[in-house]
């Protein structure tokens, strides 16, 4: 049995909700889609450097960083539990302050969203 969850951190439902509305229904379509794919991981970009372990979603000029956690629990039945938290939401404008990916990095550097787990900023959608 696989079960599948699409978490968005507070900070990334903020960010959603400020996008021109294609925009949102975009990031939001592709997000719902990673639920039933056969690993959320594959068919999107990998990060690196201080965003290792997380992915990009990209719709038009639009990403969305998120991570994905396993977890398989042992009770006799193999269940595969599949979190996908999107913890930012924006535009890549390199090389502005407000690049997507610059806030990202320091959602993770300032400790608000750790590398590899979630706060409790986070909402199941």
């Amino acid at each position: 049995m696989r079960r599948v969850s699409i978490q968005w951190t507070r900070t990334a439902r903020d960010q959603l909700a400020e996008l021109e509305p294609k925009a949102r229904k975009g990031i939001i379509e592709k997000a719902d889609r990673l639920v039933a794919s056969d690993d959320p991981r594959k068919g999107h970009k990998p990060l690196y450097g201080p965003l290792a372990g997380y992915f990009r979603l990209t719709y038009a000029r639009y990403r969305a960083v998120y991570s994905v956690e396993d977890e398989t629990l042992a009770n006799g039945d193999i269940l595969m539990h599949v979190k996908i938290t999107f913890i930012a939401v924006g535009q890549r404008k390199e090389p502005d302050k407000k690049d997507i990916y610059r806030i990202a990095e320091k959602l993770v550097s300032d400790g608000i969203i750790p590398l590899g787990g979630l706060n409790d900023d986070s909402s199941e959608r």
